[in-house]
This record gives structure tokens, C-alpha cells and sequence, in this order.
């Protein structure tokens, strides 16, 4: 009876690490996601790369269901879901190379949900506070009514910014925001945020991080103390010129 019960809890045991080999298999690829930000937009771009065979098998069969707009589409219902209405998304694109088994995610997010501008009224820099909440919404991948995959971009990406690094992007002149996640087996989850060129990074915190960009000249002109006395200046040169074109052509009274 004890070696029945025994043969019988071996067996279930194994059976379980089977399954969880095989779905460690089928789940193993390398993700990463490079996300561009610009004045008013952010540029997408995510590869699944290395992907098992089984699964990019998986991911080919469940076209069209997974198409163009599979995840930006989850990322604006993600949005809507926490009271975000004014994003949107643009130039949508959806690639396969068979031969590395490497699939490629694109899309442009826009719109003034995304983005908040402001001035420093101390140096007339500019302010870009960006919404990044977005990146915490899974993508469900369906073949019909199966789900294929799952990208949980909530446990990958959902720690708060103030915990990402500041690091210079591919070691250039640009500044970004990385986190390298260690919440998934199955994936190697890596992204990027990359602000603008000669940006830098104000504050990250939660879901938002600002960032700040050179004032322009004109931004420094209008800031500058001579304004108010240049524009005094320009009106009473106006009101003198006014007058005297007033003088020279009201035609003098004749006396009777």
C-alpha cells in the first residue's frame, strides 16, 4: 500500500516537472522594448527575439488575431481603464523574420494625455512631464479564443521609476531610464526610455518622470529683464511716431 502510494506521488511529481520544463521552453525568449521620447510623442519599438520554437509556431498560427494593432490597442484600453481618455496611437507595424524567429512591434503614442509641457520660470527651460503608466499594460495574445501568450509588462516594468537607472542610452549622449527586470524566467524583459537629445532627467517618480530641454532664444529673449524696458521703449517710440504723422497731416484751419 506504502510503495503503491509512493509510486503514485513519484509519478504526479514528475509529471509536474515536465510540464513546468515545457512551459519554461515554450516561454523562453529575450524581450525588449525601446520606448523614444519626443516633444508631443513617443516612438515604440518591442522585439521578442530567441524565441522557442514551439511558441513563435504558436505566434505565427494566431495571425491575424495578433496583428498591427494587438498592443497598442491593449495599452490605450489599459489607459482608458484608469481614467486616461486623450492618447492615441499611430503607424501601427508587425514583423516576423522566420529565420531568427524574431518578432518586431512598432507604433508612434500621441496626444495630451501623454504629455505636459511647462516652463522653468527661472531659466525659461523647457518642462515635459510624461505619463508613463502605460507601460504596465499586459498584452493577451489569442489564437481564437486560446491564449497563446501573455506579456505581463505589469510584473516586467511595473516598478516604479525613482527604482529605474539613469544611464546614458548605448553609451551616446542621450540620457535614459532602464530597467533590466528579473521578474520572469521564461524572458530576459529589458526597456528603455530615451529622452530627447540634449535632454536631462529632472525627477522620476511613480509613473511620471520630467524631463528638461534648453531654453530657446527666443524663450531666453522674452525671460530676459530688458523686455519690460524694451517694451516700453517700442511704445512710447510708437506714440511719438503716431503723433507726428497725426501733425503732418491734419490740414491747419484758414482763419476767416
Amino acid at each position: 500500500m506504502k510503495r503503491t502510494g509512493l509510486l503514485s506521488l513519484t509519478l504526479i511529481l514528475t509529471a509536474v516537472l515536465l510540464a513546468s520544463q515545457g512551459l519554461a521552453g515554450i516561454a523562453h525568449a529575450s524581450l525588449d522594448v525601446e520606448a523614444r521620447v519626443d516633444v508631443g510623442q513617443i516612438t515604440v519599438s518591442i522585439v521578442l527575439s530567441n524565441v522557442n520554437a514551439t511558441l513563435y509556431e504558436r505566434l505565427l498560427a494566431s495571425r491575424p488575431d495578433f496583428n498591427n494593432s494587438t498592443i497598442p490597442e491593449a495599452i490605450i484600453s489599459y489607459l482608458s481603464e484608469q481614467g486616461v481618455k486623450d492618447v492615441y496611437y499611430r503607424r501601427p507595424s508587425l514583423t516576423f523574420d522566420n529565420q531568427t524567429r524574431t518578432i518586431r512591434a512598432s507604433f508612434t503614442l500621441t496626444g495630451k494625455g501623454l504629455v505636459k509641457f511647462s516652463y522653468n520660470k527661472t531659466t525659461m527651460a523647457r518642462l515635459y512631464e510624461v505619463q508613463a503608466g502605460w507601460r504596465k499594460a499586459d498584452v493577451e495574445i489569442k489564437h481564437g479564443r486560446t491564449v497563446v501568450l501573455r506579456l505581463n509588462f505589469s510584473s516586467y516594468f511595473g516598478a516604479p521609476l525613482q527604482k529605474w537607472e539613469v544611464v546614458k542610452y548605448k553609451n551616446g549622449t542621450r540620457e535614459a531610464l532602464f530597467l533590466n527586470s528579473t521578474a520572469e524566467e521564461g524572458f530576459d524583459p529589458a526597456w528603455y526610455f530615451v529622452l530627447p537629445k540634449d535632454a536631462k532627467l529632472v525627477r522620476a517618480s511613480g509613473d511620471t518622470f520630467t524631463f528638461e530641454l534648453p531654453a530657446r532664444s527666443m524663450d531666453k529673449f522674452l525671460a530676459s529683464p530688458f523686455w519690460p524696458f524694451i517694451s516700453v521703449v517700442v511704445a512710447v517710440l510708437m506714440a511719438v511716431f503716431y503723433r507726428k504723422a497725426a501733425v503732418k497731416f491734419v490740414k491747419p484751419r484758414v482763419a476767416a
